[in-house]
């Protein structure tokens, strides 16, 4: 099969179809490897973006939330939360609430925030960025903005003990605030999607942790699936795949996740419990899948002989419809030798 570009490569592998060789995707945060591609470590600000994207560029076919290190520091948002950034990775420091009735006023002044944003402004600045960022990355396919339908964010803000509290006490306020999210979200998604730019979004939501889900079914079916649905759609309309994104075990929604639309599975986390033969099997023939090369002990502590054995049957058995990448993203945990393997196979399977 003759050479194909990177966006012939994707696009074939999102409909299930034969290319010369597995595409790569993944999230790219380790400096080894953005050196060992660059010959730089790339610092804090603009420099650092253009050479994490130059990286990007050299190794993968497929990205998404492209950024480079940021400067240490810490800084309060208009909700009151006080972030703090250390290079690749970020966190909540403070919070403007101790106990359930203060998150219940931040709740509702949050909602009312959602409702007041402006999604021209919010629109105008996310497409300055994306069309830097793909001017700076060539021809490696970079997904259209993440979107979600608020359970990761307010999960994370409010922490999990506040958030199942409020979820019992507050059920209609937690339904409020995701419904304000998620109207948000589809507005945005018909103001920026363009099929020209990338063919494939990311719409996501962390529901599940080792061997079992976050949530029970019960409550995602009334509270999550059908806005992740809403999301699907609004990406479907403008002719966008969607690759949905959970960390953790979901086997026992895969078929709730393909009746709300979304094309893609992300990111077959095996240490889990996922298994990347079975998604195949059971779900093969309706889904594109992206990820499944463990991450927080294969790449991190693994050798480069056990990292291709792994890859070479992760494309036995998933190809084609298959990216090859790591279970979430490179980080500067993963091995420069065993990132280097992992590329090396995918690269040198070839497919007549």
């Amino acid at each position: 099969m003759k050479e194909m570009t990177k966006r012939e490569r994707v696009e074939r592998t999102l409909n299930l179809q034969e290319t010369d060789r597995v595409p790569v995707y993944d999230l790219l945060y380790n400096d080894a490897v953005i050196k060992y591609f660059t010959g730089k470590v790339p610092p804090p600000g603009e420099e650092g973006l253009k050479i994490t994207c130059e990286a990007i560029s050299k190794m993968l076919d497929m990205t998404r939330s492209v950024t480079g290190p940021s400067e240490p520091k810490a800084y309060r948002r208009e909700d009151g939360l006080v972030i703090r950034q250390e290079r690749w990775t970020s966190w909540i420091e403070e919070k403007p609430f101790k106990d359930e009735e203060g998150a219940k006023r931040w709740l509702i002044e949050s909602i009312e925030r959602l409702k007041k944003t402006d999604v021209e402004e919010m629109a105008k600045r996310y497409m300055s960025y994306f069309k830097k960022v793909l001017d700076y990355v060539g021809d490696t396919v970079v997904l259209h903005a993440q979107t979600g339908t608020g359970l990761d964010e307010l999960r994370h803000s409010l922490g999990i003990e506040i958030f199942s509290y409020l979820s019992v006490d507050e059920p209609e306020l937690i339904s409020e605030y995701l419904d304000a999210y998620t109207d948000l979200q589809v507005r945005f998604i018909h103001k920026i999607a363009d099929r020209n730019l990338s063919p494939c979004a990311l719409t996501y939501g962390d529901i599940a942790a080792k061997e079992r889900l976050l949530h029970s079914p019960q409550w995602l079916r009334r509270e999550f699936f059908p806005r992740l649905k809403r999301l699907n759609d609004a990406w479907h309309e403008h002719n966008i795949k969607c690759l949905f994104h959970s960390d953790g075990y979901i086997m026992d929604v895969i078929p709730d996740l393909i009746e709300t639309g979304i094309d893609g599975l992300n990111p077959i986390e095996t240490i889990a419990g996922m298994d990347l033969r079975e998604v195949k099997r059971l779900y093969g023939d309706k889904l594109f899948i992206a990820g499944g090369i463990d991450v927080s002990q294969l790449l991190s502590n693994g050798t480069p002989e056990e990292v291709e054995e792994v890859c070479r049957e992760a494309i036995k058995v998933a190809y084609p419809g298959y990216f090859i990448g790591s279970t979430t993203e490179l980080d500067n945990g993963a091995k420069l030798e065993n990132v280097l393997k992992m590329l090396e196979v995918a690269w040198n399977t070839r497919f007549k």
